[in-house]
């Protein structure tokens, strides 16, 4: 948005309000707050009414291109969009929860977004297996960008200052959801603290309220006084803990996109553990920048944490500095930037 800005182009956000990012956009760009989007919510009256409410808003500001990112904006906002004749791009950062485990919800989805798509000029994938599960979308319309790219002038290793440690930290940060493996994580970590006394691991992000699949507020405070974690809650700033960890964990089998929190790992020099699924193994090169562990299994897990302990120093200092370059040479936020703007306007070209 900066980017296109910077430009030339006026770039006006849409978006639910929630008073911090919301009026964080609106200091930089026209900002329209809408009412109907619950990003959980099942309800079809609700989403009728997002979807009356994007066709009212791209009707009074007449946009030249809309770009769409997560599921009801994908959706919704493509149908609303082409109905008025207004081109727009769709971007599937992560195909999400629904499509973990195979339901009626996960087929009915996938109807919706081929529907959806027939609106919008480009569907823009993060990973290919993503592009693959959506294959009913014609080629001609899909585009592979790996990831929304990192500030790797901002995620800086030389932040971080030397210092004698004592422990081996494990670092996880996200929103604290079963799908993001966090329930197999403290099992692991359990039984490594077992053989391992001098281990610890820290948790950094807050339970999702209102989200089914989130851990409970009580359960973290439980691990706190067992000893088992220490809990940050949310960090506008997560550097400092990506200095002091040794190794960042993500166990998550929920269906990302590429995650930003190993690339954020990576480009601080920190080795990797990840699951061995769309998104996570995009960007971790098993025994090159970290170690690639299976879905929902303690014990895959459990042992590539034993053997990230046992590497040594220098080894360690190998994977952080093999990620680094990945994301310096893939993932920098200029690279994926600069294909975003080529794909954004060649279509503003053509309209």
């Amino acid at each position: 948005m900066r980017a296109l800005k910077e430009k030339g182009y006026e770039v006006r956000a849409v978006s639910p309000e929630d008073g911090k990012y919301s009026e964080l956009l609106g200091k930089e760009f026209s900002f329209f707050a809408i009412k109907n989007l619950d990003r959980k919510g099942t309800n079809p009256i609700k989403d009728l009414k997002l979807f009356f409410e994007y066709f009212l808003l791209f009707r009074k500001l007449k946009p030249n291109l809309v770009i769409n990112f997560t599921i009801k904006p994908n959706i919704y906002g493509s149908i609303s969009a082409g109905l008025l004749d207004i081109p727009s791009i769709s971007v599937i950062t992560g195909l999400g929860y629904v499509f973990i485990r195979e339901s009626w919800l996960t087929r009915f989805v996938k109807l919706l977004y081929w529907f959806a798509f027939r609106f919008s000029k480009a569907v823009v994938f993060l990973n290919s297996e993503d592009l693959n599960t959506l294959r009913n979308i014609s080629k001609e319309k899909s585009f592979l960008i790996e990831s929304e790219g990192i500030d790797i002038k901002h995620f800086d290793p030389n932040l971080c200052k030397e210092a004698k440690k004592y422990e081996f930290i494990f670092l996880f940060v996200g929103r604290l959801l079963t799908d993001k493996g966090i329930y197999e994580l403290i099992k692991a970590f359990a039984k490594l603290k077992k053989e391992k006394p001098k281990v610890k691991l820290i948790i950094l992000g807050s339970p999702d309220e209102g989200n089914p699949n989130s851990v409970s507020k009580g359960e973290l405070e439980k691990w706190v006084k067992e000893g088992l974690i220490e809990w940050h809650g949310f960090h506008e700033d997560v550097r400092p803990f990506y200095c002091m960890a040794d190794c960042v964990v993500l166990p998550s089998y929920y269906k990302e996109g590429v995650p930003r929190v190993l690339l954020e790992a990576m480009a601080m020099e920190k080795p990797i553990i990840t699951t061995d699924t769309p998104g996570c193994r995009n960007v971790c090169v098993d025994g090159v920048n970290g170690f690639l562990v299976k879905p929902k299994d303690v014990e895959s897990l459990y042992l590539a944490m034993k053997r990230m302990v046992e590497l040594g120093d220098e080894k360690l200092r190998e994977f952080g500095k093999a990620g680094r370059r990945l994301a310096e040479e893939k993932y920098s936020v200029e690279k994926i930037v600069g294909e975003y703007i080529n794909l954004i306007e060649t279509f503003l070209s053509k309209s």
